[in-house]
């Protein structure tokens, strides 16, 4: 249920994909070797952005695996969804103030800078790269589904999660590739009224998935880890010592 969760988060957040990295998508020059070279561009372009996705997946995941060591997983689940509905909340004035620290682990004027020196390309490996760079570029919604990829507490489910929120995001930003005039402020401003929701429905499950329902796929039961149960048992006192 959390991995549909995540390629729900990217679907349904899609739009607000298309308004942030659209115009990036409607600056790429279209390759016109032949008719099949717009749809290979454009799946260069999208699979670049799931493997940057796949690969913050992958630090994030060790994040949580970390955590996981010294804090239960149902505990991570729980804090991370609470903070996403606790951000929901927040004014749009107080967001607009607010500021993430990605510009100080990555240099975002380099990253736009290359992304505009290969924007003046048609090549195929020019598409994949912007893709690439493109999933760098500071983003809520990304913000949101890494919380999701944390608290998987787990290196392999935080890859996929995060693959599958890439993914959930293609339909709509292939659509805008194809069809750059199709697709009107106006249904994007309308469509993006509902993003929010889509956020919480995320949310909302990573908290039951934390709660230890016994609910199968929505809140199943999360065994303690192994290495949480050696830890345990090393941190007891030996019996040799004990006397």
């Amino acid at each position: 249920m959390i991995f549909g969760a995540a390629f729900l988060l990217g679907f349904l957040g899609s739009m607000h994909c298309v308004g942030m990295c659209g115009p990036i998508v409607l600056a790429i020059p279209i390759n016109n070797k032949n008719k099949i070279s717009p749809y290979i561009s454009n799946i260069l372009y999208n699979f670049g952005r799931v493997i940057t996705y796949s690969f913050l997946g992958l630090i994030f995941g060790f994040i949580g695996q970390s955590l996981s060591i010294i804090v239960l997983q149902s505990h991570i689940s729980i804090t991370f969804g609470s903070l996403i509905l606790i951000y929901l909340l927040i004014p749009s004035k107080i967001k607009s103030k607010m500021k993430f620290g990605g510009g100080a682990v990555l240099n975002i004027g380099k990253i736009k800078q290359k992304i505009s020196q290969n924007l003046l390309k048609t090549s195929y490996i020019s598409s994949i790269f912007i893709g690439l760079l493109n999933g760098f570029l500071p983003c809520g919604l990304v913000y949101a589904a890494l919380a999701g990829a944390v608290a998987t507490a787990s290196l392999k489910d935080a890859v996929i999660y995060m693959a599958l929120f890439g993914t959930g995001t293609i339909p709509a930003m292939a659509f805008l590739y194809h069809f750059k005039s199709k697709i009107s402020l106006k249904i994007r401003q309308k469509i993006n009224k509902f993003i929010p929701f889509g956020i919480a429905l995320v949310a909302i499950l990573m908290i039951l998935r934390g709660l230890n329902l016994g609910i199968p796929l929505v809140s199943p039961k999360i065994e303690q880890k192994e290495n949480q149960i050696l830890i345990d048992e090393h941190c007891e006192p030996s019996s040799k010592f004990a006397k």
